[in-house]
Order: C-alpha cells, then structure tokens, then sequence
C-alpha cells in the first residue's frame, strides 16, 4: 500500500492545536489583505483606503512598552486578572515544523497586522466573554500605520488606532507590542504600570514546567463553557536537537479518568514507539510524553485529554 505523503498527514494531526488557538485569529481578519493586494508600482492602503507609512517606535511620542516576553508566564504577567485561556507560541521555533502552517510565520503575522515587519513571538490571552488581546514581538521596532492615524495618551503611553475608527483594535508600541480593543489595551497598560493586578491562577502549574524553549504554551482553566479536564492545565511543546518532540501537560486537580488513561497508556506505551515519564504531586499530575511528532500527536489523540 502507498504511504500517504508526510506533509498531507500533519494536516490531519495539527488539529488538536487548531481548536486551542482559534481565538488569535481574532484580529487577523480585520487586517488580513491590506497590503498584499497592491501592485509592487502602488503605496499600501489601509483598512481606510489611506496610505499606509512606517514608523519607528522611537518616532512614536510616550512610553513605550519594555517587558521580558520569551514564554506564556511573561504574557500572563501582562494580563489583566480573568484570562480563561492564553496561548505563547515562538514563530521562529515553527518554522520548519508542521505548527508553521497553523500559526503562520512571521511573514505571514507581518502581513496580517500590516506591521511592515516581522513579527516573531505571538501571545493571545481570552476572557471567555469574546474579549482579548495579543501581545507581539517585532525586533526591528517599527509599524506600518495610515498617516492620520489617531493616538489615545493613556499613562503616558500614546494608543494608535490601527483602523482609525473602522473597527475598534487599537496597538501600544514597544517590546512586546500590545494590540486589541482599547478597553482591554488600556488594562494591559493598568498591570505594567502596577495600577492593577495581572492574573495569578495559573503560577501553581506554572511552577512545575520547565518554561524556557518551548514552541507553543498555552494554560486553559475549566469554566462552565469548557470542558477541560481538569480544574486548570498547561500544555507546552518543544523540539529537541536531534528532531523529536517532547510534549508536557500539567494537570491541576484532574478529573479520575485523567489519571486513568494515562496509566492505562503508559504500560505499553514504547510499543507505540513513545516514552512515558509521569509524576504525581498532591493535585498535581505532570504527563511529559517524547517521539517524533506524528506519534506525540497521535498519543494526545489516543488519551484524548
């Protein structure tokens, strides 16, 4: 029998990401197309059919954001309290692996956001109530914007309305950059300028997970609109030197069947060509399971947690 083609299988074994990180996409569309359908002859257009111009952030007046962003536990930092859900993923890391063509490269997030730069880390945080934002890595710090773009002073920092008015996303320059509704940039600026609380919940799992290299973090927490398995978990996914994968999930308070089917699984686990390696602490359950990717996706499918 013909193998199927590797490329065409991954495309079957990258939904288990694709339902988690729905909601960075959030944004994309109100951007996506305004500047890769122009002629090479023909300035870039904005949402608002004006011509789009690049600015250096130290061209943009105020503060500018300065906060370490190299994993989740930096985005939720940021974050004002409530995030049900919050993915980090380094796009540098994708590229190469099958998770590039889920969370498009930062060619792709350039041309989304119409930043007139690579974007190469991406943090998304969600509320549950369709509200959110993302918080962008751009290392060449600057920003594509239509030249009578309106600006908020907010703390000293100048909010930039990206579609002036059209739709209500709205960026705050620096490393990393914030961008969402106002409502929501304004209380990421509230938790860097310590007039609020940035969310906590999740430093329980988070102390247990080794947060450095990852491709793709994300935390989730159980709400009456989900169905995790578990009070709250964390799930991250790193490659290694010698191309394997090594996936890890923290449970907190698992719920019994969690527990079950991985001691189920794990018995025979090597005959599926996977390595087990699982501790157990109070309420704490940490799963890590490695091999190539196909199988660190097929055995995420076969637990289904």
């Amino acid at each position: 029998m013909k193998r199927k083609d590797p490329a065409t299988k991954n495309q079957k074994y990258l939904a288990i990401f694709l339902a988690a990180t729905m909601f960075l996409s959030a944004f994309m569309i109100f951007f996506s197309g305004t500047s890769n359908n122009s002629n090479e002859d023909e300035a870039p257009t904005s949402e608002t059919g004006g011509e789009l111009i690049t600015v250096p952030f130290s061209q943009v007046q105020g503060k500018h954001v300065q906060h370490d962003f190299s994993s989740i536990a930096d985005g939720l930092e940021m974050s004002p309290e409530g995030v049900t859900n919050a993915v980090y993923v380094d796009l540098q890391k994708t590229e190469g692996t099958p998770l590039e063509s889920v969370f498009g490269n930062r060619q792709t997030m350039n041309v989304s956001f119409s930043y007139g730069a690579d974007v190469t880390k991406r943090y998304g945080a969600n509320y549950g109530n369709e509200s959110g934002f993302e918080l962008h890595q751009i290392p060449e710090q600057r920003i594509s914007m239509p030249m009578d773009t309106k600006a908020m002073p907010y703390e000293g920092y100048q909010i930039l309305d990206r579609t002036n008015g059209t739709y209500n996303i709205w960026n705050v320059v620096g490393s990393p950059a914030i961008i969402g509704p106002i409502d929501t940039v304004a209380g990421v600026i509230n938790v860097i300028e310590g007039n609020e609380t940035s969310t906590a919940e999740y430093d329980q799992i988070l102390s247990q997970a080794d947060l450095e290299g990852s491709i793709y973090q994300e935390v989730v927490k159980k709400t009456n609109s989900s169905d995790a398995p578990a009070e709250q978990y964390y799930r991250d996914l790193k490659k290694l030197d010698d191309g394997s994968y090594v996936q890890t999930t923290i449970y907190l308070n698992p719920e019994p069947v969690v527990n079950e089917k991985i001691t189920a699984y794990q018995t025979n686990a090597s005959e599926r060509g996977v390595a087990y390696n699982v501790t157990t602490l109070d309420n704490i359950t940490k799963l890590v399971i490695s091999s190539d990717f196909e199988s660190v996706y097929n055995e995420s499918a076969l637990l289904s947690i």
